[in-house]
């Protein structure tokens, strides 16, 4: 692969830092490509904004200095997650800006952009596809095809569903070699130009977990655990970056347009 190519696959790969915190087992492979989609379906959860904290978040206690077990807290963070049921994030790195909306539940989605130094790249994960779009034109993901651009769209949805596995999910919070909330509560300012008060728990050591290799991660965490944002340095598939994860809208109805070919 070329130049292009090549830092196609970086923007994309790095999307995937969005779906850390999915809820629902992995279905499904990637469909055969198809360069021109036409129709249109989409998805809307019922679900409803969470508003009180899941039983599950009950060992995670939001004081100064209190240390959390890594089962405790990704208990709670998918909790709270699949509780939500859908979402909106806001991804920030060095070099990539993202936006998305998610759904969770028996068929998880996702669709957005991610933007870099080489323009933007818009996509849409299901549980049984993946496309991208490579300078306007939708690519259907498959692994076999002779097209460099579908055989990363197949990447991209593979990652996917490895991450939208609870149990994923779960391993990687869990890895850490536990997490200490940190004194006082931050104001952290959101990307709808809301600000809310959230308490920093700060994992007390690297860790890897499901392909991940973590130097440093902090979650924010606010009322009723809420889950506000996600700040990880750390590599994956050879490429190292920190991401700020932010999240808003948690229970808003998300609508996932899927192109059909």
């Amino acid at each position: 692969m070329g130049r292009t190519s090549t830092k196609a696959y970086g923007l994309a790969l790095a999307s995937v830092g969005l779906l850390l915190l999915a809820a629902c087992a992995p279905i499904g492979d990637p469909g055969a490509a198809s360069a021109t989609p036409t129709a249109i379906a989409s998805q809307t959860p019922g679900g409803v904004p969470a508003v009180s904290s899941p039983r599950e978040c009950d060992d995670v206690d939001l004081i100064a200095d209190a240390t959390v077990t890594g089962d405790a807290l990704s208990g709670c963070v998918v909790a709270y997650s699949r509780a939500a049921g859908s979402g909106h994030l806001h991804l920030q790195s060095a070099d990539l800006t993202g936006e998305a909306d998610f759904v969770f539940g028996d068929a998880p989605a996702t669709a957005g952009s991610v933007t870099g130094s080489e323009g933007t790249q818009d996509f849409v994960l299901t549980p049984a596809d993946a496309w991208v779009s490579f300078d306007g034109t939708w690519v259907r993901a498959d692994p076999t095809s002779g097209d460099y651009r579908a055989v990363i769209a197949a990447t991209i949805g593979q990652t996917y569903r490895a991450f939208a596995d609870p149990s994923a999910a779960a391993a990687l919070l869990a890895a850490a070699p536990g997490w200490t909330v940190q004194p006082d509560q931050d104001t952290v300012s959101l990307p709808d130009g809301t600000e809310v008060r959230a308490w920093r728990v700060h994992a007390n050591g690297s860790f890897s977990a499901s392909g991940v290799a973590v130097k440093d991660m902090t979650v924010w965490l606010g009322e009723g655990h809420r889950v506000v944002a996600i700040q990880e340095t750390g590599s994956f598939g050879g490429i190292e970056t920190t991401t700020m994860q932010q999240f808003t809208g948690w229970g808003e109805p998300v609508k996932i347009e899927v192109p059909k070919g």
